[in-house]
């Protein structure tokens, strides 16, 4: 049997992506192991490339989650649970991504050390067993993707079991949770990654695209990697046509652990919150001298929003204790940075997909 690992990172009318194999894998969501291993499979580090487009009142917001998750364990077979606010579409995506990002965030790094730059700018579903609907089945690259839907409590730990996963045990509150707000589960099984007990293995990514049912808000799972026992790390790289709330009020991201480690900013040759040609850096400003370095970030920006521009903005939380995370009253919601440090964002008010975190 597979070992399923939540993952807290990170789809249907609210979705709960999962990935249940012979191990416990974790990553923006709950790693799981086969029934038949008895090794350990613990989540080392999450890392995912947020892209978002917000909605406008009428039509929800569109976000793509790429996940790639860095896992260590003594076993070839493993499932991931992640949770998502509706059903997403998933494809494969190129592992440089997140080189290529960690190699520009170090380059900008430098060049602000040398004070090279100006200042800041302001198919139909089935019914499976045990009262969970099967939405949908892929597969992507190495993984097998099932997007389930459990409708009573119980019924999903079931499908995993009978699907060939190790069940989620103690996992009834988080796993209400979700099932309270609407979330759907993607089951992922990985088959073929040889996993070392002695040093993590990455995973391809997985990218998700899906609407998040709101407005404004940039959702992270992130609350299943509480059902895990060890410390991790989450990094986060965040498209979005704006700055993203840090400390201005208590919608911010440093009110949940999170810290800046980069973020794009305005020179005197750009236009004043005009965002980055990220599909275009050769005739961006801003981008132009960078953009040697980031071809497969580019070439994932023409493929999926072409013309669109962004500023990038990367957050990082260090040493997170799943004890602490299990109990937050929601998953990790981003806001825009509204100047106005009274306007509460749309989807933080009562109603809104993300108004759980902040009920008062």
């Amino acid at each position: 049997m597979v070992r399923t690992v939540p993952l807290g990172l990170l789809v249907v009318d609210s979705l709960l992506l999962g990935l249940a194999l012979s191990q416990e894998l974790q990553a923006d969501g709950k790693l799981v192991k086969l029934e038949t291993y008895k090794g350990s499979l613990e989540e080392s580090a999450q890392e995912a490339v947020i892209i978002f487009d917000e909605g406008d009142g009428e039509k929800s917001a569109v976000e793509d989650l790429i996940l790639k998750v860095s896992a260590r364990g003594d076993t070839k077979s493993f499932g991931w649970v992640v949770p998502f606010p509706r059903e997403p579409k998933a494809a494969k995506e190129d592992a440089k991504l997140f080189e290529e990002l960690f190699n520009y965030v170090e380059a900008r790094h430098e060049q602000l050390r040398a004070n090279l730059s100006g200042g800041m700018a302001t198919g139909k579903g089935e019914e499976g067993a045990g009262g969970v609907e099967v939405l949908s089945r892929q597969t992507v690259g190495t993984f097998d993707v099932a997007v389930v839907r459990e409708k009573e409590a119980g019924a999903l730990n079931q499908w995993l079991e009978k699907e060939g996963f190790q069940t989620l045990a103690g996992a009834d509150d988080i796993l209400g949770f979700y099932r309270d707000k609407g979330y759907v589960f993607a089951c992922v099984k990985v088959t073929d990654a040889a996993l070392s007990a002695d040093k993590p293995v990455d995973l391809h990514p997985l990218r998700f695209t899906f609407e998040t049912g709101g407005r404004d808000g940039i959702y992270y799972p992130v609350r299943m990697t509480g059902l895990q026992e060890e410390p991790f790390d989450i990094n986060l790289y965040v498209f979005y046509r704006f700055w993203l709330n840090d400390s201005l009020n208590k919608f911010g991201y440093s009110h949940r652990g999170f810290m800046l480690n980069y973020r794009d900013w305005d020179t005197s040759k750009c236009v004043a919150n005009g965002g980055k040609a990220y599909s275009a850096p050769k005739h961006d400003q801003f981008l132009k001298d960078f953009a040697d370095k980031i071809p497969t970030v580019t070439r994932l920006l023409q493929k999926l929003h072409p013309g669109d521009k962004y500023y990038l903005t990367n957050i990082q939380m260090e040493g997170a204790k799943p004890a602490d995370v299990r109990v937050w009253s929601d998953d990790l919601w981003l806001f825009p940075y509204y100047t106005n440090k009274k306007f509460v964002p749309y989807d933080a008010r009562p109603g809104g997909v993300a108004a759980r975190a902040w009920e008062n």
